[in-house]
């Protein structure tokens, strides 16, 4: 797990591609106009070094990337945090037949 984004069901580019400073940031005709962005949020997944290792599942509205030039601030809708529940819920019940906890804790301030 990682973090849960918003993305464009036209070119399937995240949200924040459509908008302020992104905008137009990549070749994609589509992101330089605002898109169809999705309200469900969808999970993707990212890793970290060493190791290939699934990263925790990052709160919304919490900072992704922090200290990096690609900070993303996450969306704070109630469908993320639904979605992030959800999640959590499935990763405790995962943790306690595994030994593992894939939710990251800690406030939406938190940072990586």
């Amino acid at each position: 797990m990682s973090v849960l984004l918003h993305v464009c069901g036209a070119c399937r580019h995240r949200e924040t591609s459509h908008q302020g400073g992104d905008r137009g940031y990549s070749g994609c005709p589509c992101c330089r106009d605002t898109g169809d962005i999705d309200p469900e949020p969808l999970l993707v997944q990212t890793w970290a070094l060493p190791g290939w290792a699934i990263e925790p599942l990052y709160r919304p509205g919490s900072q992704w990337n922090a200290g990096t030039t690609h900070r993303l601030e996450l969306c704070d809708c109630a469908g993320c945090h639904a979605r992030y529940r959800e999640l959590a819920a499935e990763a405790a019940t995962a943790s306690s037949t595994t030994g593992t906890n894939l939710a990251r804790s800690g406030s939406s301030s938190e940072t990586a």
